[in-house]
């Protein structure tokens, strides 16, 4: 697990620079309407608003979409850089480097967890899905968006695959120039598990999924409840 964990650190680090910039071009600006409407679901269910803790936050760009009524906002990821650039771009946020598996907070701290295309980083979801219940208030949110593994059938399925997993990783290579580093997001969505099972991982550690929806053919909003 421990060279998974530098392996992660090393890759993001390599692309902060030209991160969000590639993420927007790659998907062709569907990543930010990805990122709106996890908030707007988020919006649907959130109670009290005083911390909001956003989970592999990378340069931050949830702060940009979600909820800024916080009184309090914290960014945690293990990549320095991308801690880097997100301290430049939120300063009224609190940026802390960690891991998902080892938070670094209080129980019953938090109103809201995020994690915006980080759970298949994980070393440990498990042990990272113990944390989120353990730090959330009693209520409190869980909001993911994640890719998950090309389901096959629909010609827009195929189609999907094959940008993600062939053309994605050369483009990606080309803006932030680490071939590597877009390889290995290809293979992890690929390798990843399915939602249900996901789903089960989050129910098995007491957060509640309320909504799961997919919003295209890899990619899917959820949002769970700590009872």
């Amino acid at each position: 697990m421990r060279v998974k964990r530098i392996k992660i650190r090393k890759t993001f680090d390599a692309i902060a620079d030209r991160y969000i910039l590639a993420n927007h071009i790659l998907s062709f600006g569907q990543d930010i309407c990805w990122r709106k409407k996890m908030c707007e679901k988020v919006s649907e269910h959130l109670k009290t608003n005083n911390l909001v803790l956003d989970i592999a936050t990378g340069t931050g760009e949830n702060f940009k979409y979600c909820p800024s009524k916080f009184k309090t906002k914290i960014g945690l990821d293990p990549a320095r850089n991308m801690l880097l650039k997100a301290r430049e771009r939120f300063l009224d946020v609190t940026f802390v480097e960690g891991m998902a598996e080892e938070l670094p907070f209080k129980n019953n701290l938090a109103d809201l967890i995020l994690v915006s295309f980080g759970v298949r980083n994980f070393e440990n979801r498990q042990k990272a899905f113990r944390e989120f219940n353990r730090v959330l208030k009693k209520d409190g949110i869980v909001a993911i968006l994640e890719f998950f593994p090309m389901e096959n059938g629909t010609l827009l399925n195929k189609a999907a695959a094959f940008y993600i997993y062939k053309i994605l990783p050369y483009f990606g290579g080309l803006i932030t120039g680490n071939f590597d580093a877009y390889k290995y997001l290809s293979i992890s969505i690929q390798n990843f598990v399915s939602p249900e099972i996901m789903k089960m991982e989050l129910e098995q550690n007491n957060l509640k999924v309320v909504e799961k929806e997919k919003i295209f053919p890899d990619v899917y909003i959820f949002v769970a409840k700590k009872e």
